[in-house]
């Protein structure tokens, strides 16, 4: 690729090369932020900012608290951790609240995450050609753009955990007590974001201890214990104003669906990741309520990435070379992380180990294209495919405008036969359109623990999915549910992802 190298040397060909991965990373992001239905997830997070920059208290309102172990989270949020939460409310005092200014957030993290995986490969390689590649394809990745188009803290997480990899690899050279330093203060913000910062604080160790275990001094264990410290005293401070809300919220979160369970049986954890994560987030599992389309077209977007992966565990010159062994290593360690801390199988949480499945694609490409393993043209055809099935993707989400056809006439609805004092029970996405009113609240249950009888409940995709499942399989509350929806309440509007359902005897004209 030595030819190449030497066009992608022109600063600018480089800078028309970063402006348009930018630009169609940005085009893709905001067309699915913009057309997309908000996600049930995406309130529970916002309620708590929206009350910070409003009312100056990180409380979460929206959720009921009747029955559960939710202990004093009208006051303080503690079931997750704090900067993502801070950081939007910080935005929404400067760009307003709303679910597109939610969700830029997590698009603007997606450009740090881009220039992160440039650094990351441009240093493992040693050329700046494989860092614009890896960047890229990471720009137009599917599952790149759809979390960095969602209003959660994943792609925030992600970002600052890739960005300390980036910052050691970078400045390790020159200053190795900077490197040290500003890499473990990266993964601490990251840790405080999500739980899943673990993952980016043990690949950074593995890094640092791969390339200069034999450079460490005690003075360095002091430098990246600072942010730690630091960060610990932030959050303990918030802590302290509740201990015993924290430790009752903290843990209900960590045991809710077995998110740990992995940790009990690894090779469960493991498997799973084969029969449940990836089939969900790749089109071969149940397909989403309100969407439609050739869904099952995204598992071929596995191909190429599992192509890359055993051909690079294979490759006896990619196991050989130091940077390259070094991503081997990452991917392995994150797989296995992933595995067992996560037993809910979410798939965001993919935003942390794709761009290295993505790194590896890159190499094989220029490896195939350096190599002629395969004729150049029938290579480019095959990337231009692959990269028209991930735009394509993106575009078909664009395309079903679920926010448009779907969500906003539930909210017309609700506003329309609705006032301050009316009660509504539905998904906390409703938040959005609604501007989380103290009368809105988020009860999977409809009332089972609490007795809330509110004229309106709403039920959604997500919830039907739960009645389907784990919920589904208690007797007494599938009994509550479908007398409440067929004897206490009539459906009064509805469409392919919401069913509204009005209490009965209710004067309609109130």
């Amino acid at each position: 690729m030595k030819w190449l190298s030497e066009i992608i040397a022109r600063r600018t060909v480089r800078a028309a090369l970063v402006a348009g991965s930018v630009a169609l990373y940005l085009a893709l992001a905001f067309g699915s932020a913009l057309t997309k239905s908000p996600e049930i997830d995406e309130g529970f997070f916002a309620n708590p900012a929206f009350n910070l920059a409003t009312k100056g208290v990180m409380a979460t309102t929206v959720l009921e608290t009747e029955g559960s172990a939710l202990r004093g989270i009208r006051e303080h949020t503690y079931w997750v951790l704090p900067l993502h939460l801070v950081a939007q409310a910080g935005w929404y005092k400067v760009f307003g609240f709303g679910l597109v200014q939610l969700r830029a957030l997590s698009i603007l993290w997606g450009l740090v995450a881009l220039a992160a995986w440039f650094l990351i490969m441009r240093q493992l390689s040693g050329e700046r050609a494989m860092g614009l590649l890896t960047a890229g394809l990471l720009a137009v990745d599917y599952t790149f753009v759809a979390v960095g188009s969602l209003g959660r803290m994943d792609m925030m997480c992600a970002a600052l955990g890739f960005a300390g990899l980036a910052a050691y690899l970078t400045l390790r050279e020159r200053n190795f007590g900077a490197a040290v330093f500003a890499s473990h203060a990266l993964v601490v913000l990251s840790g405080l974001t999500h739980p899943n910062g673990i993952l980016h604080l043990a690949g950074l160790v593995l890094v640092t201890l791969y390339f200069d275990r034999r450079r460490l001094r005690p003075a360095h264990v002091g430098l990246a214990a600072l942010p730690y410290l630091v960060g610990a005293l932030g959050w303990g401070l918030y802590i302290l104003e509740d201990p015993a809300a924290f430790v009752e919220q903290f843990a209900m979160n960590s045991r809710d669906g077995g998110r740990l369970a992995g940790l009990s049986a690894p090779w469960v954890g493991v498997a799973n990741e084969f029969v449940k994560r990836y089939p969900h987030a790749f089109g071969l599992a149940a397909n989403t309520a309100g969407h439609s389309g050739p869904i099952y077209l995204k598992s071929l977007l596995l191909v190429p990435y599992v192509a890359a992966v055993v051909w690079a565990f294979a490759a006896r010159g990619v196991r050989r070379h130091a940077g390259y062994r070094a991503l081997l290593m990452l991917l392995v360690l994150y797989f296995l992380i992933l595995s067992l801390i996560d037993g809910q199988k979410e798939t965001p949480y993919l935003i942390h180990i794709f761009p290295v499945y993505v790194a590896l694609l890159a190499l094989l490409v220029r490896r195939c294209w350096d190599g002629r393993v395969v004729p150049r043209w029938l290579l480019v055809a095959c990337l231009a495919g692959f990269l028209a099935l991930e735009v394509g993707g993106m575009l078909l989400r664009v395309r079903q405008r679920t926010y448009q056809r779907l969500y906003e006439p539930t909210v017309a609805f609700l506003r329309q036969h609705s006032d301050p004092s009316t009660q509504i029970t539905g998904s906390s996405a409703l938040g959005f359109g609604l501007n989380f009113p103290d009368h809105l609240t988020d009860d999977i249950s409809l009332g089972y623990a609490s007795g809330r009888r509110p004229r309106f409940i709403v039920v959604t995709s997500e919830y039907e999915l739960s009645y389907a499942g784990g919920l589904g399989r208690q007797p007494d509350l599938r009994r509550h549910i479908s007398t409440l929806l067929n004897e206490q309440y009539a459906p009064v509007y509805q469409n392919e992802g919401f069913k509204v359902y009005e209490r009965k005897g209710v004067d309609s004209s109130q």
